[in-house]
């Protein structure tokens, strides 16, 4: 059996428009098969966990990377296989698993490969499936909400950006990897990723594996807010790792303090002082 979870509102629409096509593949490949739709936030890992329970062979979400997050809540440690239809703005975990943007071919791939497992990560014990961070990408999402509605993913996210530069301020915080000591930085932006893209498509951890048992840290230094326009497009490409201000390594715990720090989890917001980010490895079932 597999569960079809389906997030309406995701990416204006996209899924409920793609779930006729989905099931016509599900009966023509002789699955049997449930549809699931989500009717507010964190529903989706209520329906996961129902999933897990139900030993179902696999869930398809439907959705974008906030769906799919939730349903990592629900199915991590379990042999649930969940299988990404991409149908959100930004679809930015997919991005990086060599899986089609298109759902239907998408979930064709996915259910003709091999049974997997994939890392995930957490912050204070809530899991995430692609990046987290702080700096001046959280004030970026901030003005998100005002865009996505109307706009694509990346578009949305450059005018946002705009809106964001007004209130860029350094972010002062004591950071520790591994264990390691805690160091003092001034930083623009760092990000931890598990997977490599945020906003619709910014390679802003280029690095990252989703599969090699480690987390990538970038930080990138406090500058000048008039720099930041000729540093955006070193930053969509992945570029932004060379260059001297930038300083990166691949880890499997970072520990990052500041006060009423705002963090960004797969695109969710939340509150804290200081955050605990680890690697878990293998811990979540996947075909690709």
């Amino acid at each position: 059996m597999i569960t079809v979870l389906l997030n309406p509102i995701s990416g204006g629409g996209k899924a409920e428009k793609a779930l006729p096509a989905i099931e016509a593949l599900l009966k023509e490949e002789k699955y049997q098969y449930i549809v699931r739709r989500t009717q507010m936030p964190g529903e989706a890992t209520a329906i996961a966990e129902e999933a897990v329970n139900g030993k179902h062979e696999a869930i398809i979400v439907a959705g974008g990377d906030g769906t799919m997050s939730e349903v990592l809540t629900g199915v991590k440690g379990s042999d649930v296989a969940v299988i990404f239809a991409p149908c959100g703005t930004g679809n930015d975990f997919v991005r990086c698993m060599n899986i089609p943007a298109e759902p239907v071919s998408a979930i064709k791939k996915q259910l003709s490969s091999p049974l997997r497992r994939l890392d995930y990560a957490t912050v204070n014990g809530k899991a995430f499936l692609n990046v987290c961070g702080s700096g001046f990408d959280v004030e970026v999402l901030k003005h998100l909400g005002t865009y996505r509605a109307k706009m694509s993913g990346m578009k949305a996210y450059l005018f946002a950006l705009k809106d964001a530069m007004k209130y860029y301020k350094p972010l002062r915080c004591l950071i520790s990897v591994d264990d390691g000591p805690f160091e003092e930085k001034s930083l623009c932006i760092f990000s931890v990723g598990n997977g490599r893209y945020i906003g619709g498509g910014m390679k802003a951890v280029p690095d990252a594996i989703p599969y090699d048992g480690k987390l990538n840290l970038v930080m990138v230094n406090s500058i000048k807010k008039w720099m930041i326009p000729f540093l955006l497009p070193l930053f969509i490409t992945g570029l932004h790792t060379k260059i001297w201000i930038t300083s990166t390594c691949a880890c499997r715990r970072v520990r990052v303090r500041v006060k009423d720090m705002t963090m960004q989890l797969d695109g969710e917001l939340h509150q804290m002082n200081d955050a605990d980010i680890a690697i878990v490895e293998s811990g979540v079932g996947a075909r690709y």
